[in-house]
C-alpha cells in the first residue's frame, strides 16, 4: 500500500534481483506484470483516496516518462499543503507545514500507489498465493482483480484491480490473514495517456524561507555492512544496504531492507550519543505499519515497515552486529 505519512516516502523499498518471474504465461502473472509496466511507462493525472482506520486522505498524482526517467508530482489535497516532487535523481518532499524541505538523493523507485507492484515477479509464488477474481468498476473503468494471498501469517495479502485497457492499477486493497481490510487506495478520477505538461510537474509551494534537509548517501565499501537480522520470515531476503546521513541529525544511520518481493522491512541502525534518549522501545503501530525498537550495545535498532506486528518484532529483535 501507499506509505502512511509522507515522510515513509522517502523509505526505498527495493525489489529483488532480476530473473524470470514465477508463474510467467499465467494470467494472474500476466496481470502483475502489465500493473507493473503501466504505472513506470504510462503518463497519467488522477485523484486517488486513501482509507485506513478512520481516516481518509485524498491525493492528486501527476506522473510523466520523459528520456531521463519518470517524473513524478504528489499534491495532498486535504489536511496539511504536502507536496512530492520525484524524479531520477531525487526526491523532495515540501512541508510547508513545518516550513521544511526533505530532500532525498535517489531515484524515484515506484513503489507508492499506482506503482506498487515489483518489475520483478519471481518467488511471489512461494510466498503468496496468485489468482484472478473478477471484473470491477473503478474510477469509470472496467477493471479486472487479481487475489493475492500469503501462505503465512508474517505478510498481508493485496486485493489489485487493473484497468483492462492499459493495465495501470486503480484500486488496491491491503489484507490481514483473516482478509480484514485494513487499507484501501483507489482513483476516483484518472486520465491515462493524457499530455503531462512540464509545468505541471513543478512544486507549487516555492519553499522559500525553509529549512533545507539535505541527506547525503554514502555508498558502503565492500564489506562494510556492520549489522544485520538473525532470523528473518521465510522467503525474506537482504535487498539493500546503504549508510545513509540523517537529513535532520545529520548523523550516519546504516539501512538494511528485507524484502520478500512484495512485503518489506526498513531496519535502520543508529549509535546512540552520550546520555541520548532512544527512540521506538517495543513494538508500536500506526495502522498497518508496524515497528519494532530496542538496543543493542550503544545502538538503537528500528524496524518498520507495512507487514504484521511479529514480522517487524522477529526481524528488528534478531540484528546484531555482524559476524556475531
Amino acid at each position: 500500500m501507499i506509505p502512511r505519512r509522507f515522510a515513509l516516502y522517502l523509505l526505498p523499498l527495493v525489489g529483488l534481483l532480476a530473473s524470470p518471474p514465477a508463474g510467467a504465461g499465467d494470467p494472474a502473472h500476466e496481470w502483475l506484470m502489465k500493473m507493473s509496466r503501466a504505472a513506470r511507462t504510462l503518463d497519467y493525472d488522477g485523484i486517488f483516496v486513501y482509507q485506513h482506520d478512520t481516516r481518509l486522505e485524498a491525493m492528486r498524482i501527476l506522473h510523466r516518462l520523459e528520456k531521463g526517467g519518470p517524473q513524478e508530482r504528489l499534491v495532498a489535497l486535504n489536511g496539511a499543503a504536502r507536496e512530492i516532487i520525484r524524479n531520477e535523481r531525487e526526491v523532495l518532499c515540501y512541508l510547508p507545514d513545518e516550513n521544511s524541505v526533505v530532500v532525498e538523493h535517489r531515484k524515484a523507485d515506484g513503489k507508492s500507489f499506482p506503482g506498487l507492484v515489483p518489475e520483478q515477479l519471481q518467488n511471489l509464488d512461494e510466498n503468496y498465493q496468485i489468482q484472478l477474481g473478477k471484473t470491477g468498476r473503478i474510477a469509470g473503468r472496467t477493471a479486472q482483480l487479481v487475489i493475492i494471498r500469503p501462505r503465512d501469517e508474517y505478510r498481508y495479502g493485496y486485493q489489485l484491480w487493473a484497468d483492462t485497457k492499459t493495465g495501470l492499477l486503480l484500486k488496491a486493497d491491503l489484507l490481514d490473514i483473516q482478509d480484514k481490510i485494513l487499507e484501501q487506495v483507489m482513483f476516483v478520477q484518472v486520465a491515462i495517456g493524457v499530455p503531462i505538461p512540464a509545468a505541471a510537474l513543478k512544486p507549487g509551494i516555492a519553499g522559500e524561507g525553509y529549512t533545507w534537509h539535505r541527506s547525503d548517501d554514502a555508498p558502503p565499501a565492500p564489506g562494510a555492512q556492520n549489522w544485520a537480522a538473525t532470523r528473518l520470515p521465510k522467503g525474506f531476503k537482504l535487498t539493500t544496504h546503504m549508510v545513509r546521513i540523517s537529513p535532520v541529525r545529520k548523523r550516519p544511520v546504516e539501512h538494511l531492507v528485507y524484502s520478500d518481493g512484495l512485503a518489506a522491512v526498513s531496519v535502520f541502525i543508529e549509535k546512540l550519543e552520550k546520555d541520548a534518549k532512544a527512540g521506538i522501545q517495543g513494538a508500536s503501530r500506526m495502522g498497518a505499519v508496524h515497528a519494532f525498537g530496542a538496543r543493542a550495545n550503544d545502538h538503537h535498532v528500528t524496524a518498520v515497515g507495512e507487514v504484521p506486528a511479529a514480522t517487524a518484532a522477529l526481524i528488528g529483535g534478531s540484528v546484531t552486529p555482524s559476524g556475531e
